[in-house]
């Protein structure tokens, strides 16, 4: 019998709940947490000042939404 079933429904909930935690504790951990740039680092623009006081970044939109789909 797997060790997964052993605890029943309750467990195997429990376990997914740990492993979404870890997940995203791992996720944050890649998020830039800096201070902004004002200027984006890929393509030299300015960064609007809503995007830059929303989250701490360092890519316009364009190019953050360019680099996630390439995965740099």
């Amino acid at each position: 019998m797997s060790t997964a079933w052993a605890g029943g429904a309750d467990a195997i909930a429990e376990r997914m709940e740990k492993m979404t935690e870890l997940f995203v504790a791992e996720t944050r951990k890649a998020i830039y947490t800096g201070e902004s740039a004002s200027h984006c680092e890929e393509c030299g623009e300015p960064i609007p000042e809503a995007r830059r006081a929303a989250i701490p970044c360092k890519y316009c939109l364009p190019c953050q939404t360019s680099l996630e789909r390439v995965g740099k």
